[in-house]
């Protein structure tokens, strides 16, 4: 398949998750509303905001790796389509748990189901990311073993980490809600793969 219509497929349902997930933030009602009664009802949509803008960077970290790797690539085969749907599937299904944490973030099974959904969901990236590793970067000239072991550590960690955060979630909501909070922002600091961009992206 053309990777112009690959990606633009997959950008669309990274855009689409995006957006369904400010959609979870009810506008209260407040046309009664004294200051102090208004201001109680605004507090209580911060568990709602926090969740949004945590989901937003979570997709957004994918939505960047996943840009990353494929920038390097020429074309796609029917595999790689295959896993970037289950992908995507995963991606789509993150406002769900969103609005869950959201509503009900002092519940421990709703912070685990969180935290188990975007470790899932991270370990399907990193099946697309090593099948097309093996597929069409291993043994290339221009790519060093080291960056692609370098490349697989910083991949796999995101799903551990998130992981190990929701299995927290049996002792410390707090603690699970806070690393979910701060993992993709760690995320969000460009990666060993978009270190090679600028040697690599004129070789394939």
């Amino acid at each position: 398949m053309s990777l112009n219509r690959f990606e633009a497929f997959s950008d669309g349902v990274f855009a689409i998750a995006m957006t369904l997930l400010v959609i979870e933030i009810k506008v209260p009602d407040l046309s009664q509303a004294t200051a102090s009664t208004a201001i109680n009802t605004l507090i209580h949509t911060v568990p709602h905001i926090l969740s949004y803008i945590t989901s937003f960077l979570v997709i957004g970290v994918l939505w960047l790796n996943h840009n990353a790797l494929f920038h390097l690539l020429k074309r796609v085969d029917r595999t790689v389509l295959t896993i970037n749907l289950v992908l995507l599937m995963c991606i789509a299904f993150i406002p769900f748990p969103t609005a869950l944490i959201g509503q009900y973030g002092s519940l421990q099974p709703i912070v685990m189901f969180y935290g188990l959904t975007l470790s899932l969901t991270g370990i399907v990236y990193n099946v697309l990311l090593f099948y097309a590793v093996r597929q069409y970067l291993w043994g290339h000239p221009q790519v060093a073993r080291r960056f692609i072991y370098q490349a697989a550590l910083w991949s796999i960690s995101y799903p551990i980490f998130y992981l190990v955060a929701s299995l927290l979630s049996f002792n410390t909501t707090t603690l699970s809600t806070i690393l979910y909070i701060l993992i993709p922002l760690f995320y969000l600091f460009p990666s060993v793969i978009d270190q090679q961009l600028g040697t690599l992206s004129n070789e394939f």
